[in-house]
C-alpha cells in the first residue's frame, strides 16, 4: 500500500477530465477575457487507495475524520484535486500538483477537506459535515462583479446529508427537506449531467420539511 501523507487520501480516477481539458485550457490562455469553468470539465469521482493515519488539529483540518471512509470506496471530491496545476512554459502541457506517477500508474492526493462523499454498496454517504443538494435558481438580473452584492438567501432540496464534523452538532435535516443558505457558499458540480451543489452543514441557515 502507498504511504500517504497526513491529511491526504490517495485516490485513482478513470480519466483526469471529462472533456479535452488541455486544449480548452490552452485556448483560454490566449483568448481575450476567456474563462473556463474547470469544475465542469475535470473528473471529481475516483476510488480510495489509501487513507491517512494522522489528521492535523490545525484550524483547516480540525474536526475532520476518516471514520466514514474505507479503502475501495468510490469517492466524490473537489475539482481542485485535479484542477490544481501549472505550466512551466507558455502553452506547455499542464503539470498537476497532486499527481503521483508510479510504474506508469497515476494516483492523486486529495486533502481530506476536499473530500465530500463516498459511495458504498450504491449508497451515497456524505462525510465531515458536507451536504449535497439540488441547485438553486440563478438571479435573472446580472450586474458587474464590482457592484454585485449578496441579497437574501437561496433554497434547495437536500439530496444527501451525513454526519457533522467532529465536535459539531448535526443539523436536523434529511433527504427531501428544504434548506436555506447564503448563495456565496455552495459549489456547483455535475456528475453524468446531473447537477448538484455542495456546502457545509454549518453554512445552512435553516431547514423546513
Amino acid at each position: 500500500m502507498l504511504q500517504v501523507p497526513q491529511d491526504k487520501l490517495i485516490v485513482t480516477v478513470k480519466t483526469k477530465y471529462i472533456k479535452n481539458f488541455s486544449e480548452i485550457a490552452k485556448r483560454a490562455a490566449i483568448a481575450d477575457n476567456a474563462s473556463v469553468h474547470l469544475e465542469d470539465l475535470v473528473n471529481i469521482v475516483g476510488e480510495i487507495v489509501s487513507l491517512p493515519n494522522v489528521i492535523s488539529d490545525d484550524r483547516w483540518h480540525k474536526g475532520f475524520t476518516i471514520k466514514d471512509m474505507q479503502v475501495g470506496d468510490v469517492v466524490i471530491f473537489s475539482h481542485s484535486v485535479i484542477y490544481d496545476w501549472y505550466q512551466n512554459k507558455h502553452m506547455g502541457d499542464p503539470l498537476y500538483k497532486n499527481l503521483i506517477s508510479i510504474h506508469g500508474k497515476e494516483y492523486w492526493m486529495a486533502d481530506i477537506t476536499k473530500v465530500y462523499a463516498v459511495i458504498r454498496n450504491n449508497e451515497t454517504i456524505m462525510v465531515n459535515g458536507y451536504v449535497m443538494a439540488t441547485p438553486f435558481e440563478e438571479d435573472k438580473i446580472f450586474v458587474t462583479a464590482a457592484h454585485k452584492k449578496i441579497k437574501g438567501v437561496k433554497s434547495s432540496t437536500v439530496m444527501y446529508v451525513g454526519n457533522a464534523k467532529e465536535g459539531n452538532k448535526k443539523i436536523s435535516a434529511k433527504q427531501g427537506d428544504t434548506i436555506y443558505y447564503s448563495p456565496k457558499y455552495p459549489i456547483k458540480y455535475q456528475i453524468n449531467d446531473k447537477p448538484f451543489i455542495i456546502l457545509q452543514q454549518h453554512q445552512i441557515l435553516g431547514t423546513a420539511q
